[in-house]
């Protein structure tokens, strides 16, 4: 019997956009679409809650539809803006500009923030959910490499 194939971190960060300029988007594609390969890593969300809840609901988008078109079409990244484009009730400049910043800003919740800054080694200053999360991302690929 084959191997299965090894899950893949998603190493898009939060903050990155593509040509919509919403950022997370391109990470929640990518995390979904793994997920519906069988190459995500366990314990990452694809599809609800925390920031693809967030980006979700602050475009407008029905999650179930969104997730579904991601598992079923397999779609490339600009496939999926089109979707979005299609599908999106909150796609004018306001609500993009709203849904980044409360993205940029979001802090990790206090508990879940103290426990990964213990885990990775970091200080307290780091709070906000994009950075640990980072950090969280780079420290699973790097051991996914070197093991």
């Amino acid at each position: 019997m084959p191997n299965a194939p090894a899950p893949i971190v998603p190493l898009i960060s939060s903050s990155v956009t593509g040509p919509l300029g919403v950022c997370h988007l391109p990470r929640l594609w990518l995390k979904i679409l793994l997920h519906a390969c069988g190459r995500l890593p366990e314990g990452y969300r694809h599809g609800s809650g925390g920031f693809d809840g967030l980006t979700l609901e602050g475009l407008g988008i029905d999650a179930a539809a969104f997730v579904a078109f991601i598992e079923t079409s397999r779609p490339t990244y600009l496939e999926c803006e089109a979707w979005v484009r299609a599908n999106a009730t909150n796609l004018d400049a306001a609500s993009i500009t709203k849904l980044n910043t409360a993205i940029v800003a979001r802090d990790k919740p206090a508990e879940a923030a103290a426990e990964l800054r213990a885990q990775l080694g970091v200080d307290d200053s780091v709070t906000k959910a994009i950075a640990l999360n980072d950090l969280d991302d780079w420290a699973l690929a790097h051991a996914s490499v070197v093991t």
